[in-house]
């Protein structure tokens, strides 16, 4: 009977399975959702019982007419939850996940008051969205619930932990919290004690593709499965959705966009830039240096509803390729709602700069594709500012189904863009882990790169590509200058 891998990946709105096998060839693949709660405002909460829901209805489904055995499981997903788990292994309140704004009080004083600790050992800016701060908050407006917690586990943790009975957390999913210390590739003992954090909130932790334990008789029950199949420590979601991609060495960037846009280097040494982040890959010996982009797809959306346009998504683009490259000196800030890496400013908002009253539609959508693409390169920019040379990009996501925005960011970028077949991602990425840490795959890099379907390629025109470097030296002149501005707006009633 064939050995087969099952791969999760619980997203912030869904909970995704594929089933594969070693070679990295997709079986089946399932989806359902499960809903956020919000039960004030920029709060965001989950049930964890709805993950573990999701979790076995995936299962069921991929492994229904399985042709072979499930010999090995790999969890990824979203970062950073806060997952309090009581003494008996219960849950003691809804999760808080990276959504959740509800500790900006205390990412302010964990700013003012050590930015620099922070930085030097873990490669990020306090923001609410990491776990370390919402347990401030938890410890200062609900003491009884960090008091009867035995630990707090990430959404990969969590699920690992009703799979297997172990409170483990993964290297990649850990290192993206502040009390990671990622020059020694594990918790800061210290930093945990100044925060006045008991340390049981931090479980163990474990490389990615170890295996933590085996599939209880209980969760096997809900799954469907057999008891004792090895379950792999896993992997944050967009460090297993890179790995899928082929993001398996250094130089190879991986960008992955929808209505908003992440974009990762794998990188062999650690590297920590002040305006990126730095977290572990699911690979041994790799760390991804990048950062996500607020609104990628959604500027686009924005625009066909300011212009009142009904039409589809090919007729838009088709539109914005009416106007020449450049698009009549118009430049666009895409910050429509904040903006993440590589400005990190959450009072940044969108700029067009340029207008004339000649600019037509048509230059006003390409404008946006343009000034998208100059967001990716500026965050590439960035990253190759620590001396790290990126020759190819990956990219995945609903806006690369525009050869032309591809060809946009490859004329910007001045980058090889590759379009890998976005059908299975993160899940995908869990299974092959699994399938390390079950012996059934040798060299996790080579198969992740063989399996990676390259559907198209984009080579940057070295014309368009000198006209893009002249705008973009602009488009990064026109944030710091307004900088002020955007706070002094923010302060307004």
């Amino acid at each position: 009977m064939a050995e087969l891998l099952l791969g999760l990946d619980i997203g912030t709105t869904h909970v995704k399975a594929v089933l594969a096998t070693p070679e990295g060839q997709v079986l089946a693949r399932a989806a359902t959702g499960y809903p956020t709660s919000h039960p004030r405002p920029g709060w965001a909460e989950q049930a964890p019982s709805d993950w573990w829901d999701g979790v076995a209805r995936v299962t069921r489904a991929v492994t229904r007419d399985a042709p072979g055995r499930v010999a090995g499981i790999g969890v990824s997903g979203q970062g950073c939850a806060v997952t309090l788990i009581g003494p008996g292994g219960e849950v003691l309140r809804p999760a808080i996940i990276w959504m959740d704004s509800r500790s900006e009080e205390q990412s302010q004083r964990l700013r003012d008051c050590c930015l620099a600790e922070i930085l030097a050992r873990n490669g990020k800016h306090p923001a609410p969205y990491n776990a370390d701060p919402v347990l401030m908050w938890l410890h200062e407006h609900e003491p009884a619930s960090i008091a009867g917690a035995r630990v707090s586990l990430t959404t990969t943790a969590y699920v690992n932990f009703r799979l297997t009975g172990e409170a483990v957390a993964n290297l990649s999913d850990a290192s993206i919290l502040f009390a990671f210390d990622l020059a020694n590739r594990s918790w800061s003992g210290q930093f945990i004690e100044d925060l006045g954090l008991p340390a049981r909130l931090y479980p163990a932790l474990a490389e990615c593709d170890r295996v933590i334990g085996a599939l209880t008789p209980e969760a096997a029950a809900d799954l469907g499965l057999y008891a004792g199949i090895p379950v792999v420590a896993g992997g944050e979601d967009t460090s297993a959705a890179g790995l899928a991609f082929g993001a398996a060495r250094p130089g190879l960037a991986y960008l992955s966009l929808g209505t908003a846009g992440t974009e990762y280097v794998p990188v062999s040494t650690l590297a920590v830039q002040p305006q990126l982040l730095t977290f572990l890959h699911v690979l041994p010996g790799q760390y991804l240096l990048g950062g996500s982009m607020v609104a990628i797809g959604a500027a686009l959306a924005w625009c066909r509803q300011l212009l009142g346009l009904q039409v589809d998504f090919p007729e838009l683009i088709s539109l914005a390729e009416g106007a020449e490259p450049g698009a009549g000196n118009l430049l666009y800030l895409p910050y429509m709602s904040g903006e993440l890496q590589p400005i990190n400013d959450g009072n940044a908002r969108g700029v067009l700069f340029g207008l004339t009253l000649s600019t037509d539609r048509s230059q006003l959508l390409r404008a946006i594709l343009e000034g998208t693409a100059f967001a990716i390169a500026h965050n590439l920019s960035i990253v190759e500012s620590t001396g790290i040379a990126v020759d190819e990009i990956r990219a995945s996501g609903g806006p690369t189904r525009s050869a032309a925005w591809c060809q946009i960011i490859a004329d910007v970028t001045g980058r090889h863009v590759s379009v890998v077949h976005e059908e299975s991602g993160a899940p995908l990425g869990s299974a092959l882990l699994a399938g390390k840490g079950a012996g059934l795959i040798d060299d996790i890099a080579a198969v992740a790169l063989g399996a990676a379907r390259v559907e198209c390629a984009f080579e940057p025109d070295r014309q368009r590509h000198d006209r893009y470097r002249s705008l973009l030296s602009i488009y990064r002149q026109l944030y710091p200058q307004v900088r002020e501005q955007f706070a002094q707006l923010a302060r307004l009633p």
